[in-house]
């Protein structure tokens, strides 16, 4: 008995020891890559996913001989990933270099020497001859690709909306502004992360007072910005006005330049889909524009961004936001409204955002949208009888002031062109315009008065741009409205025509123009006495210190018992004039100023 079952046993152990009688091996679940590389795999057949990503060929082994697994994994070999060398420079900094050639975007930006590491694959070549990224896959540059949207190189538009340039389009930039030849074919890089952190810091503290540009909201942007969600163009556009306006370092002015022209490409290509974003990065388009005295060019991006704008409905109320995001909106409408009133010049056949048109209330005082604090505000129209609330924000006086300035200019252009058999109603508009300019200052609050006190009190305040041209723009109002009564001046109403009107009021028309640029002058000579030094200002300032000027100057030619200055008062005061025009000297409108200013008048005198 025991002897059959020995053999029973003996005959199992044959048949298990066939081969063909062994039960299929179970297919793995783990490709060769993966398990070469000794991470997780989904097993999903065909391409798994860590080899789609990774570019991998990926296969699997089913069924194989008990030495054919660690065969294969002996055999097989994983491409070589590179990873992207740092400049000498950027790497004992331990900041992110972009790794291009010659010079990476950092060294450029700050006009340093850019020098790489010989390395033993590279036999000791220089940078100059090292290759650049163009023509790698995907997979090489994965580590540039996980960066955030700000810093990647621009080719497509991404599935969060961010925009990049169109595939295929050369842009031909480098970081510094230097012109790529046409055969490198390389894409426009975007600023480095130290470039933009200066433009944030630079604008923030020293541009966002300016009131065309205080639309923006600190912390939402730097939030947006550090959750890589932050639109291109803007960025772009933010670099491109600040590089202008402060010096970031050398060569950046030029290449701010040529953000301000990617941006407006960007937003040109995409007109079929306004947004509120576009309509900012066409404000900070058209103010570079402007400042760099392309005045065709924001004229014509004027219409689109109100266009833009009406698309929008922003000239309305949206109560379904957010307080910030109302205000935001408010200030944008108020400073596109600010540009087409000063490129308008009171011709009403340019004006695209006339104040009826406006639906929405005046901007919040500048604390209440820095910590999202709701206020209810007055709306523009109609001129305000009583006095302004305490709480009255100044770019809410500031806007108010200019839409004032622009009836001033509606009436002054209406009356060059009006029959002079017409002219008997002048007074009586000229008295409107008048008290209305009058009123505005008495309803004024105590703090918001010029004094020199106040002035000093604002000395370090990011509010005193606003508070001087506050006060500054009113005057230049009255010059406005007066200076048509100068018989002789490019926009007085011709002699023929004053005749017909009394001689005491032409003569009180014209003492109250000088008493009001005197006036002026001496709010130049008081802002020149601060310690802090003059603020960052848009060219509003300089454009009055001309105005200025101009008119006393052409007093004292014509009629110097009126203005009652010797020739070295008006010299003076014609030097303070040109001081102030000097602070924006470094724009190229601001230097047009400076090249005619009051300098060029008193040269005569002597």
């Amino acid at each position: 008995m025991s002897t059959i079952h020995t053999a029973a046993e003996v005959a199992a152990d044959a048949a298990a020891a066939d081969p063909s009688n062994r039960p299929p091996k179970k297919s793995s679940q783990t490709c060769i890559p993966c398990r070469v590389r000794k991470v997780r795999c989904d097993g999903r057949r065909d391409v798994c996913q860590n080899c789609e990503r990774l570019g991998f060929t990926c296969s699997f082994q089913d069924a194989a001989s008990p030495n054919q697994d660690s065969e294969s994994l002996t055999n097989f070999t994983l491409p070589r990933r590179r990873v992207r060398l740092a400049c000498a420079n950027c790497h004992c900094r331990k900041a992110r270099c972009s790794g291009e050639t010659p010079k990476c975007a950092r060294c450029q930006a700050q006009g340093i020497e850019c020098v790489y590491k010989p390395t033993k694959r590279s036999g000791g070549l220089s940078s100059a001859s090292q290759p650049t990224h163009q023509g790698t896959t995907d997979s090489e540059l994965e580590s540039v690709t996980s960066e955030p949207p700000e810093k990647r190189v621009m080719t497509t538009k991404d599935n969060q909306g961010s925009h990049h340039g169109p595939q295929g389009l050369d842009h031909g930039f480098e970081p510094n502004g230097a012109a790529l030849t046409a055969s490198s074919r390389e894409p426009f890089v975007f600023p480095d992360e130290a470039l933009i952190q200066r433009t944030f810091n630079n604008f923030f503290r020293h541009i966002h007072h300016v009131p065309t540009f205080s639309f923006l909201h600190r912390a939402s942007l730097m939030q947006r910005y550090h959750a890589g969600m932050m639109d291109k163009a803007l960025l772009l556009a933010l670099v491109g006005i600040t590089s202008l306006l402060m010096d970031l370092g050398p060569g950046t002015r030029e290449y701010g330049a040529r953000c301000i022209d990617e941006c407006q490409t960007m937003v040109l290509q995409d007109l079929e889909n306004p947004s509120t974003i576009k309509i900012q990065a066409l404000v900070l388009i058209m103010k570079h524009r402007m400042l760099s005295r392309k005045f065709t060019t924001a004229f014509m991006l004027a219409a689109t961004a109100a266009r833009f704008a009406y698309a929008l409905r922003l000239n309305y109320e949206n109560p379904n936001l957010c307080f910030l995001a109302r205000e935001s909106r408010r200030r944008l409408m108020w400073a596109l409204l600010t540009i087409d009133s000063s490129i308008n010049g009171g011709c009403s056949d340019f004006t695209l955002m006339p104040s009826e048109s406006m639906h929405i209330q005046l901007p919040c005082t500048e604390r209440n949208f820095e910590f999202d604090l709701p206020q209810v505000t007055e709306y523009l129209r109609p001129v305000p009888t009583r006095p302004f609330p305490d709480d009255v924000g100044s770019l809410a006086l500031h806007v108010r002031l200019l839409w004032m300035r622009s009836r001033v200019l509606y009436c002054t252009k209406n009356v060059l062109g009006m029959p002079e058999s017409e002219l008997a109603q002048l007074p009586e508009l000229v008295k409107v315009l008048s008290e209305e300019l009058t009123g505005f200052n008495d309803h004024l609050p105590a703090s918001f008065k010029f004094s020199e006190s106040n002035l000093q009190l604002r000395a370090y305040s990011p509010r005193l741009c606003v508070y001087i041209m506050i006060h500054v723009w009113w005057r230049q109002c009255y010059c406005d409205l007066y200076r048509m009564f100068l018989v002789g001046l490019k926009e007085a109403l011709p002699q023929s025509g004053l005749t017909r009107l009394d001689p005491s009021f032409v003569s009180y028309c014209v003492r109250q123009c000088y008493e009001h640029a005197l006036a002026m002058a001496d709010i130049f000579k008081l802002v020149l006495s601060l310690d802090g030094g003059l603020p960052v200002t848009d060219l509003d300032l300089p454009a009055c210190a001309y105005q200025c000027a101009r008119i006393l100057y052409f007093g004292y030619q014509t009629s110097p018992g009126d203005i009652g200055l010797t020739s070295n008062q008006v010299h003076e005061i014609g030097t303070r004039c040109l001081t102030i025009a000097k602070s924006m000297e470094h724009v190229p409108a601001g230097a047009s100023i400076v090249s005619y200013d009051s300098s060029d008048y008193l040269i005569t005198l002597y």
